[in-house]
């Protein structure tokens, strides 16, 4: 299978490397360019060791998985056709990875906060303000774990990324209205939780 050829404008071979969009980064990488695929890397890391931290429920197997979404990535990089933005792509990879990881080692998702210290002083009103802003966290975090997988997938995918219910069909392999559905069943399934902690 060939790479796809990308045609370059005049201008855009003066353009730097950090500053083209992710399918013109992608499909560069695509053709080979290391330097290219190395901007994704540095822009999308983080994200997606996020994203994969939290559907895991595994802050260890996640900067693993992350790096292993963007091997599998390089290595079938003649699979990415330029008119399929990158994030679908890239999301599709990580998803995939994280539900190998689940399916094989059978990990229960669980809350990756560890328990924060209380015993705070607490002689200045903004310190009280950052306790209870990480309490606040730390019940939606675990709320989040308690999702099912594939209700965890979407909300992540829609809240914590910012994809479009278009981008996160196509990552999930669900009709958009189905994601709708599980993203409204998601969000009242939190409010719930949250709810139910004392």
């Amino acid at each position: 299978m060939t790479s796809p050829k990308l045609t370059l404008a005049p201008t855009s071979a003066r353009v730097p490397l950090g500053e083209r969009a992710d399918e013109e980064l992608m499909a560069l990488g695509a053709a080979g360019s290391q330097a290219a695929f190395a901007v994704l890397v540095e822009r999308y890391m983080r994200r997606v060791a996020s994203y994969c931290t939290k559907l895991t429920g595994d802050r260890d197997a996640a900067p693993e998985l992350a790096q292993d979404t963007f091997l599998q990535i390089w290595l079938h990089r003649e699979r990415y056709r330029p008119e399929r933005p990158f994030r679908v792509f890239l999301f599709t990879v990580a998803t995939n990875r994280s539900r190998n990881h689940n399916r094989w080692w059978r990990r229960r998702s669980r809350s990756t906060t560890t328990a924060e210290q209380t015993d705070v002083q607490l002689s200045d009103p903004d310190q009280l303000d950052e306790l209870l802003a990480r309490e606040r966290r730390r019940r939606v975090h675990e709320a989040i774990g308690a999702l099912s997988p594939r209700l965890r997938e979407v909300i992540l995918l829609r809240f914590e990324q910012g994809l479009d219910y278009t981008e996160i069909a196509a990552i999930v392999g669900r009709p958009e209205a189905t994601i709708r559905t599980r993203v409204f069943h998601a969000l009242e399934k939190l409010r719930e939780h949250i709810a139910e902690v004392p």
